[in-house]
Order: C-alpha cells, then structure tokens, then sequence
C-alpha cells in the first residue's frame, strides 16, 4: 500500500485546518474546549512533576534555589489553569502552553547556570518538559516548532555554559531530548489523527440529522416547509421578528378552483400547479421569509420588511409563467386568492389569532372573485388598535388597508 507522506503531514500538520471550510468552522467550535482542556491537564501535571521534584530536593537537601524554583513553576502552572477557563481562541491558549513549557524551560536553564552544574534531577526535568507536550491538543507543526524550541535552548546553553560539562553528560542529555523529543511527536500525530477522526465523524453525523431534520419537515411534493416544521418554529420566528422590530405578515394563499382543476385536468396537473406554487413564492420571498404548505392547496408565507402586494402579484406572475406550457386552459389562467394578516412588532398576538384573521382575509378576498376576475384577489388586514386583538377571530380588523385588489 503506497503512502502519501506530503498528505499524511499535511493532515496532521494542524488540529484545526480540515480539506473543507464546513469542516474547519466546525471543528473550530470544538478547538477552543479541546485546548483549553489540553491546557489544563499539562497545567495539573506539570504542577505533580514539580511537587514531586520539589519533594526530592528536600530529600536530598539540594539548594534552597532549587525549592524556590519549584514553588515559582507551581505558581505559573496554577494560574494557567484560571487562564484556561477565560481564554476563548484556541491560538491564544496553544500559546499559553508554549510560554509555560518556555519559562519552565528557561527556569531549568537558569538554575544549572546558577549552581554551575547540571544535576541528575535537572536531566529529569527536561525530559518531563518533552513528556507533557502531547497534553496539548495543538497539531504536529506547533508541537514541532515548541520542541525545537526548547532542544535549542538546552543546547545552546549548554554550549554557552561557564562551567564545565562532562561529555557524557551532554551526550545524556542530547538522547534524553531526543529520544523525548520523537516519543512526544509520534503521540502527537496520533493524537491528531484519532482528533480529526472524532471531529470528521461528529460533523457528519451532525449534517446528518440536519439533513433528516429538514427532509421531516419539507413537504415531498413541493419543497415548501410543512405543517409540522410551521407549528415548530413559528412563535421563534415571531419572537425575532419583535425583538428587531419588524412588522410581520403572514399571509395565506389558496388556488381559485383547485377541484375544478383536478376533476378536469387530472391530478398530476394539480400536483404540478402546487410545485409551480412553491417554485414561484420562494423565488420571491428569497430567503426572506418562510413558505409552508398548510395542507391541500393551502399555502402559507410568513416574512418580514416586503410588501404583501409585491409579493402576491410578483408571485402570480412567476406562478403564471410557469403554468403556461401546459396544455390545459383551466391550468394556464389559474389564479390565487390571497388573506394577509399584517402586525407591528410592539403588539403581541398568538398563533391561532393570526392564523384566523388571515383566514378571515383570505375568505373575503375569495368573495372577490366573482367583481374582479383578474387575480390575484387580496385582502390585508393590518392591526393598528391592540384592543382589535380581542376581536380578531371574529371579524377583520378595521383599518384603511382592510380590503384591496393587488392589481389596483
């Protein structure tokens, strides 16, 4: 089996970079928790190494400076912990690990500077330093870059060293880092690998159930949202519309003489005539609004900021383009009877309340018909007075705009 090397460093080389942007932005969400829990499990073991060191230098009554080293590293792991709780990009807290295996690292280099020896319990630290790296949840090209940062720092000072280093420590101290050094990365990659593999499968199960979601909610026949998605989703949608306040509209549509068109053309006519409605209105709200098939012929469009009429003649128009292929006359003049039950954002009304004022439109606006037979046939009814809501289930709310012809 041939191995594509680039393409395997490539997929490890970052935890958070994925072959398409869907999967990047998702990941992201995952990122910051993952760093910051990466942060803190190399936090709390640091601080157990250190304690455990400290403990041996009181063993071994080592210098003072070796405790005090100790307590300053604690102090630093311990408030990496609080700043991993803050801390929301995923970067930033990568680079917080990074300073804290830096200063460690410095700290170590310090001392053996200071005490002009490099003590068996230093050769330890080091290694801890390249043992905790893999905490982190951060990719192969910035666990490479922090362990080549902190092999250079051990090297160089022990090159630039004022005291002098038997060889065989060096040399002890060169296998240790390495040895330390390839452990730590080959976890790293593996680490990545089972990461993305957890995140890839995540997303996928999540688009998933999106996918399912929306198909349980889509009405088959006309790509509409359905019924069960409208009761679902309609008081959230109200709720936003008030809090940016919005007038809202929701407007019922029905097809003049569906039945007629049916018993006369067939039903796949009239299957055709209901996706040339879907077809049509959510061409015209485009995307700002939502189109639902209530049931039947029944058609219901809420949307916010567009004007009732604009919509229902624009609509007929696209309706009417695509009806005429057909070979049937009944199917080319079909027209729309349309009920708008129209509300500021500042007056709250239910569900059942706005549902009944446009059927009580969309009633009237079929009685229309027979004094204007050029459709569509529109009735808005606009609430101005909130005592009208009361009486909205009875009778059209009175306003200058309760009836008018879309067309005039």
């Amino acid at each position: 089996m041939k191995i594509n090397l680039p393409r395997q460093l490539r997929s490890v080389w970052s935890s958070t970079r994925y072959d398409s942007p869907e999967l990047t932005r998702f990941a992201r969400q995952k990122a910051v928790e993952e760093a910051r829990k990466g942060l803190v499990a190399m936090s709390v073991l640091t601080i157990g190494i250190l304690l455990i060191e400290a403990t041996l230098y009181v063993k071994f009554a080592l210098d003072p400076m070796y405790l005090y080293t100790c307590a300053i590293l604690v102090m630093l792991s311990l408030n990496m912990v609080f700043a991993a709780r803050t801390v929301g990009d995923p970067q930033a807290l990568h680079l917080l690990g990074v300073t804290l295996l830096a200063v460690s690292g410095s700290a170590f280099i310090l001392l053996a500077h200071y005490q002009h020896v490099f003590h068996p319990m230093l050769f330890a630290s080091v290694a801890m330093l390249f043992i905790v790296i893999p905490m982190m949840s951060w990719g192969l090209g910035e666990a490479l870059a922090v362990t080549l940062l902190i092999y250079t720092m051990f090297t160089l000072s022990t090159l630039d060293a004022h005291y002098n280093i038997a060889d065989q420590s060096l040399w002890t101290l060169q296998f240790i880092m390495l040895g330390a050094s390839a452990v730590s990365l080959s976890l790293v990659v593996r680490n990545v690998k089972l990461r993305k593999h957890d995140v890839e499968t995540q997303h996928d199960l999540v688009v998933a159930h999106e996918q399912i979601t929306e198909l349980s909610n889509r009405d088959p026949l006309t790509g509409a949202w359905n019924r069960r998605y409208f009761d679902l989703e309609f008081e959230q949608y109200l709720a936003h519309c008030r809090e940016n306040q919005n007038q809202f509209h929701f407007m019922l549509l029905d097809i003049d003489d569906f039945k007629l068109i049916n018993d006369d053309c067939g039903h796949e006519s009239g299957d055709q005539i209901l996706q040339h409605i879907g077809k049509a209105f959510n061409s015209v709200i485009n995307g700002h609004g939502n189109l639902v098939r209530m049931g039947g012929d029944e058609f219901a469009i809420i949307f916010t900021d567009l004007d009732p009429k604009v919509i229902a003649i624009r609509g007929l128009k696209k309706f009417r383009d695509l009806n005429a292929t057909s070979k049937y006359e009944l199917v080319k003049q079909a027209g729309l009877s349309i009920g708008v039950a129209s509300v500021p954002p500042d007056i709250e009304v239910s569900y059942r309340q706005l549902y009944k004022q446009a059927d009580l439109a969309l009633y009237q606006a079929k009685a229309l018909k027979d004094n204007n037979p050029t459709p569509p046939n529109i009735v808005i009814s606009v609430l101005h007075d909130p005592s009208d809501v009361f009486s909205s289930t009875q009778s059209l709310w009175k306003t200058p705009e309760s009836v008018s012809k879309a067309s005039s």
